[in-house]
């Protein structure tokens, strides 16, 4: 039952995240990261984000940073996400602050808007309310986490260990509360998350998709989807256009690795200059190069995946791992191509 809810109604907003354990519910849970809710007490969490009132897509102006200490504190958060790769990824200069795995910024994913901020761009990701949604249950872990424990799990595994304690950790949560710093908490912003779109009502076709990667995907991300790196790559550079595929992106128990997810965000954002307002291609194509770029381009294998999401209640659809389909290849195909959900999502 809940299951169905889930994956019908709430899950696609509760994408990127940004799932918030809001301040009310109908049993009150104390929001300790580390705490796991049951069954029923996720439902009623999950249940109560979704109702959550609506204010609108706010972003503040770079020069209302505050000058002193604060301005230096949140500019250096900004830079970090600007220059992730450069200032903290695993080919840093300075070792000591090689907390990232991979050699991407943190903007690759959470697009800069019009105004330049890191995370300010509209259905690609936006930070602009991620202060106000923390702590918040984790439908991958069915765990409480924080803020920190959320930034700190997006670097991922590297050379030495993100903590709350690092001066670059207090930097970015010091940028995320000055650019959410124009909304209220309690309530969802517009804009946030993906944008809400209409699956196709069939299978995804990643042969269809091969050709469509061919035409509008390759000029930036190579052939095979492994980006285009900087000229000074090997000194921190990162990438002037990320892969997709390979060991620097995404892994096989990644969120991306959900064609309805992936199939969102390359819908509002790709190819270079779409916006959600201004797609360039069909929904009928994002979904077919999603298909292809899931299904037939290498990427990093993640041995914890069938591990992620333990309560099968609230297990995404499309996040299909083979571990979860034993003894089904039919249920397998349809996780990974569909037909999915086919409301707005």
């Amino acid at each position: 039952m809940f299951r169905n809810f889930l994956t019908c109604a709430l899950w696609p907003r509760l994408f990127c995240g940004l799932i918030a354990m809001p301040c009310m519910a109908a049993e009150p849970l104390a929001l300790i990261p580390g705490s796991m809710p049951d069954t029923k007490e996720a439902a009623a969490l999950f249940q109560s984000f979704a109702s959550r009132s609506v204010q609108p897509w706010t972003v503040p102006q770079m020069e209302t940073i505050p000058q002193g200490a604060e301005g230096e504190l949140i500019r250096y958060g900004m830079k970090l996400m600007q220059q992730t790769t450069q200032l903290a990824g695993p080919l840093a200069e300075d070792h000591s602050k090689r907390y990232s795995r991979n050699n991407l910024n943190c903007t690759n994913c959470h697009e800069a808007g019009p105004s330049g901020l890191p995370g300010s761009k509209p259905y690609a990701l936006p930070l602009v309310n991620a202060v106000n949604e923390y702590p918040k249950l984790d439908p991958k872990s069915m765990k409480v986490i924080s803020l920190e424990q959320r930034i700190a799990g997006m670097f991922g595994k590297g050379e030495v260990e993100l903590t709350a304690q690092k001066p670059e950790m207090q930097a970015i949560v010091a940028y995320l509360r000055w650019l959410g710093g124009q909304t209220k908490p309690g309530m969802a912003v517009t804009g946030t998350g993906l944008l809400p779109i209409s699956m196709p009502d069939r299978a995804a076709d990643p042969k269809q998709g091969q050709g469509l990667f061919a035409a509008h995907c390759t000029q930036c991300h190579g052939v095979k989807g492994e980006g285009t790196p900087a000229p000074d790559f090997a000194k921190g550079g990162g990438y002037l256009f990320p892969p997709i595929a390979g060991d620097d992106t995404y892994d096989d128990g990644g969120h991306m690795y959900m064609v309805p997810l992936l199939t969102r965000f390359i819908y509002a954002n790709m190819p270079l200059g779409s916006n959600a307002s201004a797609p360039q291609l069909k929904i009928d194509e994002a979904y077919d190069i999603a298909a292809y770029i899931n299904s037939e381009l290498p990427r990093r294998h993640n041995p914890q995946r069938v591990g992620l999401y333990p309560n099968p209640e609230f297990r995404p659809a499309g996040f299909a791992i083979p571990e979860h389909f034993p003894d089904d290849p039919e249920g397998y195909r349809r996780a990974r191509f569909g037909p999915f959900p086919h409301g707005p999502l």
